[in-house]
């Protein structure tokens, strides 16, 4: 019945194509295969957001104007921000790491991020542990903390329930904290902690009546896990601050473009492996790495339902034994970048025997990744400052798919109504460590191009117009790094000329709308030359 369905409306768009054909594009497909695409496009976004409005709307909608900002840390104010260190300056930092499993992951239903599935996609085997990974680091100015998490993805208002919770830490001792900023590893296998891979065809058939009743809507997140989540999470910023000691930091890279697939044009990414290394004064005590690179963790498919910690698990394992150093890994910029695993890739026999080669292939890539970070060997000395600045945005949720997912249940950010529009309330932030490296905070997965530049042209894009920003590395003459999928996931934000259809890319159905690029770029933006 339902490839019935879908041959009639298919049908009915090859009719209309003749009508609504969109500017010539360089990406292999046809005026007409364009045309046919977009009011197909049209047509799902009719219908979906049509079966949506049957859907009663959530109470945990907000009016716009009636939304109040909790748990937000706005950083320094411009005029805080140094261009040399203050006198005395010196960095501090201190490293906690901890498992977010509760042990119960088999016992009760625990959805597992990745793709999205009719059928429950639950955790059936426990193959890594599962962490947070966790930073406080300081010029002598107050505190921030960084710290990432192995998961699918986390909303802004669960960050900000942490926030919330380690703040009372932060009260009772007098701490002064900066900036607070937690990012998701986006692993395609672990729990997923976003609530999008929960119970569709329940969020569909009874969110109705759940949101009528005022009852609590049925996502892919289990409560006694994210419970357990606030819990490790606020320990690991306690013992973090707690084992902060003196010492210096330093930067270098490594060019490991060779194992990075970027599946859409433009080709555009940042090619290396980042390395912030803080050595501290104690000789005897460990370093910390806090590493950063552009690679989707997706070594076990997306539609597995085995938990693992994906290769940044493996090259901390490299790295713990190799280097005898702290590791945390932020990923960049990854729009739709993945690995791409060298052809001798040299997996272990023993892991194969025992689990299977793609897994064996997982362990193997981690670990090399986890040597080319130890091979980093030229680096600079970065000055002890560290500036810091947030600020908050409304992104159009534009996306059917998206809205329909918001009332059903499955979308647990933060939505505010603009009328009768949906907006997504979230964050971003810009930092500064050092003289020479710029730090990109962003709320989701970026496409490379709106940091990096080399945006999709007007000849070459689909609606025949420009993109009309600056790229955020040409606003600085800093170095520019991106932490992406900090504070937040929105999922996908390209170039607005760049979005394409439903039917022939992955990254238009897990995105806010066509908007959401410009609204981050126009906000990183301002918020830049509000600073400089």
């Amino acid at each position: 019945m339902a490839k019935k369905l879908t041959s009639v409306i298919l049908a009915f768009a090859v009719i209309l194509t003749a009508f609504a054909i969109p500017a010539s594009a360089d990406d292999g497909t046809s005026d007409v295969e364009r045309g046919f695409y977009r009011v197909v496009d049209g047509l799902l976004d009719t219908l979906v957001t049509g079966i949506s409005y049957l859907i009663v709307e959530p109470r945990s909608f907000v009016a716009k104007d009636d939304y109040v900002s909790e748990n937000f840390y706005e950083g320094h104010s411009p005029e805080e921000f140094l261009d040399a260190p203050a006198e005395g300056a010196q960095w501090s930092l201190g490293y906690a790491n901890a498992s977010i499993l509760t042990g119960k992951e088999l016992e009760e239903e625990h959805y597992v991020g990745g793709s999205l599935s009719v059928t429950k996609k639950l955790a059936d085997e426990v193959r890594d542990d599962q962490k947070i990974r966790t930073v406080a680091i300081s010029d002598g100015r107050g505190i921030s903390i960084f710290a990432a998490v192995d998961t699918f993805g986390l909303a802004n208002n669960e960050v900000r329930v942490i926030r919330e919770k380690f703040q009372e830490y932060a009260d009772s001792k007098n701490l002064e904290i900066t900036s607070i900023n937690i990012s998701a590893l986006h692993q395609h296998s672990c729990v997923d902690t976003f609530g999008l891979n929960g119970d569709i065809l329940g969020a569909l058939f009874t969110s109705s009546m759940r949101n009528l009743l005022g009852l609590e809507l049925p996502s892919g997140k289990n409560k006694n896990y994210m419970e357990n989540l606030y819990k490790v999470s606020v320990q690991s910023m306690i013992d973090a601050v707690e084992n902060m000691q003196a010492g210096n930091l330093y930067y270098g890279n490594i060019d490991v473009s060779e194992f990075i697939r970027d599946k859409r044009d433009p080709q555009v990414y940042d090619g290396n492996l980042n390395r912030l290394r803080f050595v501290p004064a104690d000789a005897n005590a460990q370093e910390t790495w806090i590493c950063n690179l552009p690679m989707h963790c997706v070594g076990n498919g997306a539609a597995g339902t085995m938990l693992t910690g994906d290769y940044p698990y493996f090259m901390e394992e490299y790295i713990n034994e190799n280097a005898n150093a702290n590791f945390m890994l932020i990923l960049g910029a990854e729009l739709a970048i993945t690995t791409d695993y060298p052809e001798d890739l040299n997996r272990d026999p023993e892991i194969i025997a025992e689990y299977d080669e793609g897994y064996a292939g997982i362990a193997a890539f981690g670990h090399l990744l986890g040597e080319y970070a130890c091979n980093i060997t030229e680096e600079e000395y970065v000055a002890p400052i560290l500036n810091i600045r947030h600020t908050e945005l409304f992104v159009p949720v534009d996306n059917s798919i998206f809205k329909l997912a918001a009332r059903g249940g499955l979308l647990t950010n933060q939505v505010v109504k603009n009328g009768l529009a949906y907006e997504a309330a979230t964050e971003l932030g810009y930092a500064e460590f050092g003289t020479d490296l710029a730090f990109a905070i962003i709320p989701g997965e970026l496409a490379p191009e709106i940091a990096y530049g080399g945006a999709t042209t007007a000849e070459d894009s689909w609606d025949g117009t420009e993109w009309n920003y600056s790229a955020f590395a040409d606003a600085t003459d800093r170095k520019l790094i991106v932490f992406g999928i900090t504070n937040d996931q929105i999922g996908y934000m390209m170039t607005e000329n760049d979005w394409r259809s439903y039917l022939t890319e992955n990254e238009e159905i897990v995105s806010t709308g066509p908007k959401a690029g410009a609204y981050v770029a126009d906000t990183y933006l301002t918020l830049f030359d509000e600073i400089n």
